[in-house]
C-alpha cells in the first residue's frame, strides 16, 4: 500500500488533529461528511486509509515516534550519554515520567484516533453495496468484508498496545456521533482483551490470505488472515495461554505458505533487503509521495534518533539516541551490566545489519541503530516499519510450545532456523556448530528463547512487552539490578496517563504511583 496512504478528512472525524481538547470532545459538524464520505467505493477506500494515516503520517512511528519511545524503558535501548532529568527519552529511561507529560498523551491520543476510525468504518461499511466491478478483491473475496477486517485488525492492534502500557483503558467498539458520549470509564483489562481476540477472530476470516499488489484496494502493504492471526497468537502468549499461542501461530507456519529470508537483511530495505518482502506480514508504510525534502510528506524521520551526529541531511542535530545498550559504554552507572551488544554471539550477523558504530552526541563514538534508517534521509526517510515478520511466529511458537511443557521437535527446528540464518547458514540444514542442542530443561530453553528474541527483534519495538511478559522479576532484575535504573519499581509496569486526559475525562482514574 505504499505511496498510496489517503489522509482521511477532519472534517470525517468531527474532530481537529492540532489538538487534544477536540478529541476528548468533539464537535458534531462532520455528520453530513461522514454520510457522504460512506457512499461509493472511492470515499469507502479513502476512509480505510485514513486509518493507517495515524501510523504513518501521525505521532506514533514519525513526529515525535511516541511508540518507539516504549523501549526507552526496557533494557535494549540507551536514551542518552548521561542522565539528563530535562530530557524525555531519559525521563523514560529511569522511569521518571511524571503524569503531565507528552509522550503518554501522544501515545493514547494516536491510538484512540486509530480506534475512533476504525470504529466508523465497522459501523458504516456493512450497509454500503459496491458496483459489481468494485466488489472483491484480488483474492476473490468481498471488498466490504476486507475493509472491516482492516479496521478490526488495526483496531486490535491500538487496544492491545493500550491494555499493554496503560492497563485498564476505555473501550469503544462504536462510533462518537455526539459530545456527550465522548467520556467514558476505564474497563477492565480481561474485557478489553476480549474484545481484542473477537477482532483479530473476525479479521481472520474476512482478510484475504494474499494481496496481489495489484489495483485499489490490494497494494502490498494491507494485513492478510496471516498477519491477524500472528497477532493473535501474539495476544495468547502475552496471556500465558500457551496452548493457543501454539495452536494459533502453527496455523500460519503450515498454512500461509510463507517462509523466511534466505538472509536476516533481506527484511529490512535500510540494509539492502525489501519493503512488504516474503517474510513479512505487517509494516507501517513511509512515504514522501514525491514531495520536496522540505516538506516532509509520509517519510519517517529516524535520523533525529537513529542517525550519526555528523549526518548532512538530518535538519537538526541527530541525538543518536535511539541505540543499544552496551556494557563497554562510558555513559554507564557503575556495574551496569546486561547489554544488548554483548547478547551477540562472535559472528550473528544480526548485529552488524541492526548496528554500527558511529559518531554519538558528545563527539564520541557509539554504537547506533540503522536497521529502519538509511543515512542523510532527514525527515523525510522512506523505509518502512515492522511491526510482524514471520520471524516473530516461530518464536512466538517456540516459546508457546516450550511453556506448555518442553520445547517440542518443531520448536527446536523453528528455533534453530532463526540461529543458522543469523550466521549465515542455509535455513534448512543441520549446523553442529550453531544450532541448539536438544534435551534440555525447559529452563535451559527459556533462556535461549528469551536470547533468541532479543537479537531477532531488536530495535523492533518489543522489548519492553516482553519484560512484562515476563514478569516484574525479571524486569527488576534485568532493568533495576544489571542496568541500575533505580526508578523502576512494580507500578512502572504500567505507564501514567497523561494528566490532560484525566483533566478532559474526570471518569478516568490515573494508574498507581503517578
Amino acid at each position: 500500500m505504499k505511496k498510496t496512504y489517503i489522509l482521511l478528512l477532519t472534517a470525517l472525524l468531527g474532530l481537529s488533529t492540532s489538538g487534544c481538547n477536540e478529541m476528548l470532545n468533539p464537535q458534531p459538524v462532520g455528520t453530513q461528511t461522514v454520510d457522504n464520505t460512506f457512499t461509493d467505493f472511492a470515499g469507502t477506500i479513502s476512509a480505510v486509509n485514513g486509518i493507517y494515516n495515524i501510523l504513518s503520517g501521525g505521532n506514533l512511528y514519525r513526529g515525535d515516534n511516541n511508540l518507539l519511545y516504549i523501549d526507552y524503558a526496557s533494557d535494549d535501548v540507551m536514551a542518552g550519554d548521561s542522565k539528563v532529568s530535562s530530557s524525555a527519552y531519559s525521563l523514560v529511561d529511569y522511569f521518571e515520567l511524571p503524569a503531565d507529560n507528552a509522550q503518554t498523551f501522544g501515545l493514547w491520543d494516536g491510538l484512540y484516533r486509530i480506534i475512533y476510525r476504525s470504529n466508523v468504518v465497522i459501523g458504516r461499511v456493512p450497509a454500503l453495496n459496491f458496483p459489481v466491478a468494485q466488489s472483491r478483491n484480488s483474492a476473490g473475496l468481498l471488498f466490504k468484508d476486507q475493509f472491516i477486517g482492516e479496521a478490526k485488525f488495526l483496531r486490535a492492534f491500538a487496544y492491545f498496545n493500550l491494555v499493554r502500557l496503560f492497563g485498564d483503558v476505555p473501550l469503544r467498539t462504536d462510533e462518537i456521533k455526539s459530545a456527550s458520549e465522548v467520556n467514558i470509564p476505564r474497563a477492565p483489562s480481561a474485557q478489553v482483551y476480549a474484545q481484542i481476540i473477537d477482532d483479530l477472530k473476525d479479521a481472520a476470516t474476512k482478510l484475504p490470505p494474499t494481496v496481489s499488489g495489484s489495483g485499489v484496494g490490494n497494494e502490498r502493504g494491507r494485513p492478510t488472515r496471516w498477519a491477524a492471526l500472528t497477532m493473535l497468537a501474539d495476544v495468547y502468549l502475552t496471556q500465558r495461554n500457551w496452548a493457543e499461542a501454539r495452536n494459533t501461530a502453527a496455523q500460519v507456519l503450515t498454512q500461509s505458505g510463507l517462509n523466511l529470508n534466505a538472509r536476516y537483511a533481506d527484511s529490512f530495505a535500510a540494509r539492502g533487503g525489501s519493503e512488504n518482502s516474503g517474510e513479512s506480514l505487517f509494516e507501517v508504510q513511509f512515504s514522501n509521495n514525491g514531495q520536496a525534502a522540505g516538506t516532509a510528506g509520509l517519510g519517517n524521520n529516524y535520523s533525529f534518533i537513529m542517525g550519526a551526529v555528523n549526518e548532512v541531511n538530518g535538519g537538526v542535530v541527530s541525538l543518536a539516541a535511539y541505540r543499544p545498550t552496551d556494557n563497554a559504554s562510558a555513559d554507564n552507572e557503575a556495574g551496569f551490566r546486561g547489554g544488548l551488544i554483548q547478547e551477540y554471539e562472535e559472528g550473528d550477523l544480526r548485529r552488524d545489519v541492526t548496528f554500527v558504530r558511529g559518531l554519538g552526541s558528545g563527539g564520541f563514538q557509539r554504537w547506533l541503530t540503522i536497521k529502519h534508517h538509511l543515512p542523510n534521509t532527514g525527515a523525510v526517510g522512506q523505509v518502512n516499519f515492522p511491526i510482524y515478520r514471520l520471524a516473530e511466529t516461530l518464536l512466538i511458537y517456540a516459546e508457546a510450545a516450550n511453556e506448555s511443557g518442553v520445547l517440542d521437535a518443531q520448536g527446536l527446528e523453528y528455533l534453530n532456523r532463526l540461529r543458522r540464518r543469523a550466521f549465515g547458514l542455509p535455513l534448512t540444514t543441520p549446523s553442529t556448530a550453531r544450532d541448539i542442542a536438544s534435551g534440555l530443561t525447559q529452563a535451559q530453553y527459556r533462556d535461549i528463547i528469551r536470547s533468541e528474541r532479543r537479537k531477532e527483534l531488536a530495535m523492533e519495538n518489543k522489548r519492553w512487552f516482553d519484560l512484562v511478559r515476563y514478569g516484574f522479576d525479571y524486569a527488576n532484575t534485568v532493568l533495576k539490578v544489571n542496568q541500575k535504573r533505580e526508578g523502576f519499581s512494580r507500578e512502572r509496569m504500567l505507564f501514567p496517563i497523561a494528566r490532560i486526559e484525566t483533566i478532559n475525562n474526570p471518569l478516568l482514574t490515573q494508574n498507581p504511583g503517578y
